[in-house]
């Protein structure tokens, strides 16, 4: 028996195709596109506060990114997706649990004050670009690769461009990475996870392009956020000065208030 289970590859374990898998996010556009256009909308318009240094820019993304990865969930993982494979439903449960973790981050986010990336960074600029890239630019690269517009990937529906705009909206957003990664951990992995599956259903452009994504994402997490020179500690208290420029006591007020030898030489003098 075991002689004969290596004669098999990672591909004969797959229940489907490239042409089956396709499909599905024509199913969920059909059924679901006002969601798109509104979670594409609403991903602009957080890409728009983070760019204005807006306080809010970072719980507002968070509880996009939440009610994203929730219908993303709900309708491919446990919908369209489940009939085409069984265990489509631990995906599933994770972006449940991304979900629940950004709704808790959104509302720390809220209340906490939060320093913000600066303009014209490295990690602002990738960034956004990134979050673009996923909103719009992976999305039309499907139908650079031959898929058909309606079965195009688009954000708040398809897993893949989901996570891409997660990536690009927490660097954008969260500029302490010790926040940051945790909550790109679970996009991160699936990422890697479905350019193994384009691979093995044989469309290696496609998995590759999604790895190089990948990785670049990364990167966009790991640049700095803030400039050199305001991560110097100012000075812990501006409002009092150098003793040697403060006044000396004359007269009789010299007699009761200690002086330094140096105030006292002066005054002397």
């Amino acid at each position: 028996m075991l002689a004969d289970l290596s004669t098999y590859s990672l591909q004969d374990f797959l229940l489907f195709d490239a042409a089956i898998y396709r499909d599905l996010f024509a199913q969920i556009n059909a059924r679901a596109w006002p969601i798109a256009v509104v979670g594409i909308a609403a991903a602009l318009a957080c890409l728009a506060l983070a760019a204005g240094q807006h306080r809010r820019a970072s719980s507002a993304s968070a509880a996009l990114l939440a009610a994203a990865f929730a219908t993303s969930a709900w309708l491919f993982f446990f919908g369209v997706y489940a009939t085409i494979n069984w265990a489509a439903i631990y995906p599933g449960w994770a972006f449940v649990a991304e979900a629940g973790l950004l709704l808790v981050a959104s509302v720390v986010l809220g209340w906490s004050a939060q320093p913000r990336i600066s303009v014209s960074t490295p990690r602002l600029l990738a960034g956004t670009a990134f979050a673009l890239y996923g909103v719009i630019a992976h999305p039309l690269a499907g139908w650079l690769f031959g898929r058909a517009a309606n079965g195009l990937e688009w954000f708040a529906l398809a897993p893949d461009p989901t996570a891409l705009v997660a990536i690009g909206l927490l660097a954008v957003t969260v500029p302490h990475r010790r926040l940051a990664l945790p909550l790109v951990a679970l996009p991160l992995l699936w990422l890697a996870a479905s350019a193994m599956t384009l691979w093995l259903l044989e469309t290696p452009a496609e998995a590759l392009l999604l790895a190089a994504a990948t990785l670049i994402g990364l990167v966009v997490l790991l640049l700095p956020a803030r400039r050199p020179r305001e991560n110097a500690v100012s000075d812990p208290l501006p409002g009092i000065r150098p003793a040697e420029n403060a006044a000396v006591p004359r007269g009789l007020a010299a007699t009761f208030l200690p002086t330094s030898p140096q105030g006292a030489r002066t005054g002397r003098s």
